[in-house]
């Protein structure tokens, strides 16, 4: 008995002291916790493995960036070697007292990037710089690789006379704000927000909102109660061929059961005609852990995936593989970033960091923009794809069929 008191007396002692002068914090908190992290992962998993972030940097509905303060990985090893100096001048009261005395940094900041709730980079802010631009831009890559497998998907329907031969004509549009659900406040501004992140992404040229606000104002419209005559008389004045306007039908949340009700619809119409070139609409409403904002983003993309398909914008397919325009001696080529498990460019043998420089036989080194690229690599549904790769300095050629999007 006196043994086993001893011993628990010792471990508090030890736990004690080790608290009090950081080493359990700083292993708590340690940047080795970043090793758990995986791609795909989605936000809640994220949170799982990580906890709550210190600060949210941004998060638009589209890209969030969270900061987590995190110490080195042997950040424990320099508290426990102070331990003694630590717990008797500074302890717990005035931790970190050996950080002060040493002008030793304790914390580190450590950034998180999620795409559509989806886990795209991670690590210090100067080391994924470039990687966080090319998650802000990688709306389409996203939809392309099947970002949202795993969630419900919601009834989406979508249709119009626009078609690969006439997109061409409407190479510029606004995004009207959208009438929001009467009893969710902002949620029209969500979804415009949504939709024209993801149009720029099908590269559409999209008219600046402070440019259509202004406008509405100089006509002395109110945006919220225009008809359509007042803002197709607002789309042409700022250079529109077409413009977007919808409503949001429904938008609840009902937490007991995990349920997000979401309707929305949009539709493109031309400026000078008035006609409606595509209208789609979606709904969903199936027990799901996201809420009505990630339902939406899921039921915009569906619906800009039919647009995109009938445009020619998009092709049908999909290979699974998140890439990147760059170029090298004045050589374009795409580099692989990202790869969906289980998915066509994954089990054909394809790899993150391999460079793509060829898409059946034609090669991407004289391509004189990324909707060129785009195109050569375009694949849809049922149809082989032939992918030229150089690994490690190796030319290799990989044959994949690319399956149905999500969506259609």
């Amino acid at each position: 008995m006196v043994r086993r008191i001893g011993c628990w007396l010792g471990l508090a002692l030890l736990v004690g002291v080790c608290s009090g002068c950081g080493v359990l914090y700083t292993v708590v908190k340690s940047e080795s916790k970043l090793d758990r992290l995986a791609v795909p992962m989605t936000k809640a998993e994220v949170i799982e493995q990580l906890g709550r972030p210190d600060r949210v940097l941004r998060d638009d509905g589209y890209l969030l960036v969270w900061e987590y303060s995190l110490t080195a990985r042997k950040q424990w090893l320099y508290e426990l070697a102070l331990c003694p100096i630590s717990v008797w001048i500074g302890g717990c009261f005035f931790y970190p007292f050996t950080n002060v005395a040493a002008e030793h940094q304790r914390e580190y900041p450590y950034h998180v990037v999620l795409v559509n709730d989806e886990l795209c980079a991670w690590g210090t802010p100067s080391a994924i710089l470039q990687r966080r631009r090319a998650c802000a831009s990688s709306g389409i890559a996203a939809l392309g690789t099947g970002g949202m497998l795993g969630r419900p998907e919601p009834v989406v329907t979508g249709n119009g006379p626009i078609n690969r031969a006439t997109i061409g004509r409407y190479r510029t549009m606004a995004v009207m704000p959208f009438v929001g659900a009467a009893a969710a406040q902002g949620s029209g501004s969500h979804v415009a927000g949504i939709l024209t992140t993801l149009l720029l992404d099908l590269d559409i040229n999209i008219v600046e909102r402070a440019k259509l606000d202004e406008l509405f104002n100089e006509q002395v419209v109110q945006l919220k109660h225009a008809d359509d005559a007042a803002v197709l008389k607002v789309g042409k004045l700022v250079g529109a061929q077409a413009i977007v306007v919808g409503e949001v039908q429904q938008w609840e949340r009902r937490e007991g059961d995990q349920v997000s009700r979401v309707a929305l619809a949009l539709r493109m119409i031309d400026v000078e005609s008035g006609l409606v070139l595509f209208s789609g609409e979606g709904q969903g409403s199936d027990a799901t852990a996201d809420d009505p904002e990630a339902v939406a983003r899921v039921i915009v993309h569906r619906i800009l995936a039919r647009f995109g398909s009938q445009t020619g914008l998009l092709g049908s397919g999909r290979i699974g593989v998140n890439w990147e325009l760059q170029e090298s001696a004045g050589a374009r080529y795409y580099l692989v970033k990202e790869l969906r498990g289980g998915l066509p460019a994954d089990k054909a043998g394809l790899k993150v960091g391999d460079r793509v420089v060829g898409c059946n036989g034609i090669s991407l080194a004289t391509v004189q923009s990324e909707r060129a690229a785009k195109k050569l690599c375009q694949v849809e549904e049922g149809q082989q794809l032939r992918l030229d790769v150089r690994r490690a300095g190796q030319p290799i050629e990989i044959s994949l069929t690319a399956e149905k999007r999500p969506g259609l």
